[in-house]
């Protein structure tokens, strides 16, 4: 039971979180050993415990256990308390006994969650002692992004990006039995140069992360070049075909609703991510009625056979990734999709007599190829996903798919080495 439940948070934290794990290969798969990390978060257990393939007994706040719920909860994970108001010989003794037996332990030796974004000050040496006298290897574990992910006096947490970094082990020295005060010295180092691995990776990652909350706070971006491509399809469209209120009010609304998040809204991470996942829906949404009003209006019909703004919302879901990897891969994606949309429509002028999946195969094409050219942190999931679309698209087509197809996932193609080789103004680019 635990090992299914672990497989399922994992897969859902690597989601939600865009959770990362380096190191794991430090942690050994039998015998005693201490896991001692930083404490930024109420998910530190939980995120130290999911890649490791053994059960992990946490040295937890004994005022946990007093909670409804939580409290049986975290025992019957193998949890066990102790008081951090004093020196607790009870669960110093029952946690040398879990080392002992052979199992691994868990251990803060912040004693409590860190009140700033590094460690704290004083650390307790419980692990470093528990170390000495089992004696076993300590795994210092580094957590970065969990204090973001969910901050102290936050009910649920957010969205962000975490890492988890095991350390290679520390061996402390065999001590004599009597010499209690080279036990005590042997254990304050063994402390500090615990504090100092862990903070070796620690504070490079709240550089980034603090450069990363700037970058969200800036001001909005000015309408980027890409983002005017909207207005030029309605305008075009309604000049060709006449006017349309399927085109123009979508058109109204995605202008609106930028002009708002230049002028109004206030900037943080989830209004930049909005702005950028709005573009792909809308050019999705509005393709059937687009195409159609520029290429013939009788062939209005078979375009909207083609679920295109499912299509929209699934690449806005395969762009959110990108989000962890770079802003430039961001504004390279997104560049994509618009050349990809005006190849589209040249496509449609001399092909009109096409499947009417162009734009699927299209985009997903693009979709695949660059995030197997860029191989940002989750491409195995974008890739596969949109491989699934396009099977399902194939399987439940009436006509299936013709050879002609392959005419568009060959754009997709040559869209995906274009902005790859290309690169981008610092305006909307790597400057911003």
């Amino acid at each position: 039971m635990l090992w299914i439940l672990k497989v399922i948070v994992h897969a859902l934290f690597r989601v939600v979180f865009t959770l990362e794990y380096t190191g794991v290969e430090h942690v050994p798969l039998t015998g005693a050993v201490i896991l001692a990390g930083n404490h930024p978060s109420y998910l530190d257990p939980v995120l130290i415990s999911l890649p490791i393939r053994r059960r992990i007994r946490f040295v937890a706040w004994d005022k946990l256990f007093t909670i409804p719920l939580l409290g049986p909860l975290i025992r019957f994970f193998g949890a066990f308390p102790v008081d951090t108001t004093r020196r607790d010989q009870q669960a110093f003794v029952q946690a040398l006994r879990v080392l002992q037996d052979g199992d691994a332990l868990g251990i803060f030796p912040e004693a409590g969650l860190s009140k700033e974004a590094r460690m704290n000050a004083l650390l307790k040496s419980g692990a470093a002692r528990l170390a000495l006298a089992a004696p076993c290897p300590i795994v210092p574990v580094t957590i970065a992004g969990a204090r973001a992910a969910w901050p102290r006096g936050q009910w649920l947490p957010l969205p962000r990006k975490i890492t988890v970094k095991y350390h290679p082990p520390l061996h402390p020295p065999r001590v004599a039995a009597d010499g209690l005060a080279e036990d005590r010295e042997l254990a304050q180092a063994l402390t500090e140069q615990l504090r100092k691995t862990i903070e070796r990776r620690l504070l490079p990652a709240l550089k980034v992360g603090a450069k990363r909350a700037e970058l969200h706070r800036r001001p909005a971006w000015a309408l980027r070049a890409y983002e005017y491509l909207p207005l030029w399809v309605c305008l075009t469209g309604l000049g060709l075909g006449g006017w349309s209120w399927a085109l123009a009010l979508p058109t109204l609304a995605y202008l609106g609703y930028v002009l708002l998040d230049i002028w109004v809204l206030p900037q943080q991470r989830l209004t930049k991510v909005l702005r950028d996942l709005a573009l792909p829906v809308w050019l999705a949404a509005a393709y059937p009625w687009a195409v159609a009003t520029f290429v013939a209006p009788e062939l209005q019909a078979r375009f909207l056979q083609a679920p295109a703004w499912i299509l929209g919302l699934m690449i806005a879901s395969l762009l959110f990734p990108f989000h962890w990897t770079s802003y430039y891969d961001t504004q390279r994606f997104l560049r994509g999709l618009s050349i990809g949309y005006l190849v589209l429509w040249w496509l449609e002028v001399i092909r009109p007599e096409g499947a009417g999946h162009g734009l699927q195969v299209l985009w997903l094409v693009f979709v695949i190829a660059y995030a197997l050219v860029i191989r940002h942190r989750h491409w195995p999931f974008v890739v596969a996903g949109s491989a699934t679309y396009l099977v399902l698209l194939w399987w439940f087509s009436p006509e299936r798919w013709p050879v002609e197809l392959l005419y568009y996932a060959g754009a997709g193609v040559a869209v995906s080495g274009y902005v790859y080789v290309v690169k981008f103004t610092a305006h909307d680019g790597r400057g911003a």
